[in-house]
């Protein structure tokens, strides 16, 4: 599946490094307060429909814009085309592209793309991380001391998450926060943060990222909660 999930990615990279030159050209709607989309986001889920499809025939797809159905115990795809669109069309490099398979509501495969940084995370089952085609193993004992970050949304207040970001501070942690799921767990896969919490995000977030941060050997919880909303924490042992 490497190699499937590899070549499914290049044409939405491709694509998004595209539209990230004339993001300010952009046609784009807010979908709800705060939330934005763009036609790159559509752009780009049409052509990760379109690679599924291909590879791996008529499955169960749902993506950010354009939809589909897929309940918390399914089996099939979940796409989030950009992650961290006010990011992007902003001009920052935190945003990235999340396509993962789950197997009765588990994450077991995915792909996540960071395409400023020209990087791509794979993992599948039985075999270890992958980071632009070579083996990776997520480095120990880190320097700089512990970092953690948070994401925010609409299904849990700012004062809660504050709430996480003092006690979390109490532990000895600096507290940051990207404004994108995608990039912050394949941030703390990496080795770059020490972790990542969200309670509330979308299936589509961690779809792909639930299954990289386990292979990186991160401590990963996803929960589903209600109204469709999943809790993720992906936190580092050392």
């Amino acid at each position: 599946m490497k190699l499937q999930l590899t070549e499914l990615i290049k044409p939405a990279v491709a694509l998004a490094q595209a539209y990230s030159l004339r993001r300010h050209e952009l046609v784009t709607s807010e979908k709800s307060a705060g939330q934005f989309a763009s036609e790159a986001d559509e752009a780009i889920e049409v052509s990760i429909r379109a690679a599924i499809v291909e590879r791996f025939g008529n499955v169960n797809i749902i993506g950010e814009e354009q939809g589909g159905s897929l309940s918390a115990d399914a089996s099939g795809w979940a796409i989030d085309p950009i992650d961290g669109t006010t990011n992007f069309l902003r001009g920052l490099p935190m945003w990235g592209i999340s396509v993962g398979l789950l197997e009765n509501g588990v994450s077991v495969a995915g792909v996540l793309a960071l395409p400023e940084f020209n990087l791509v995370i794979i993992a599948e089952q039985n075999a270890p991380l992958y980071v632009n085609g070579l083996p990776f193993v997520r480095p120990a004992n880190l320097i700089g001391g512990r970092v953690i970050a948070l994401g925010e949304n609409d299904f849990e207040s700012g004062e809660r998450t504050d709430e996480r970001a003092s006690k979390l501070r109490a532990q000895g942690y600096t507290v940051v926060r990207y404004r994108s799921a995608v990039f912050s767990l394949a941030s703390a896969a990496l080795g770059r943060l020490d972790g990542y919490v969200e309670h509330g995000c979308m299936v589509w977030d961690i779809a792909a990222a639930s299954a990289i941060c386990r292979h990186a050997g991160l401590k990963t919880n996803a929960l589903p909660l209600s109204d469709g909303r999943f809790s993720i924490e992906a936190i580092a042992s050392n």
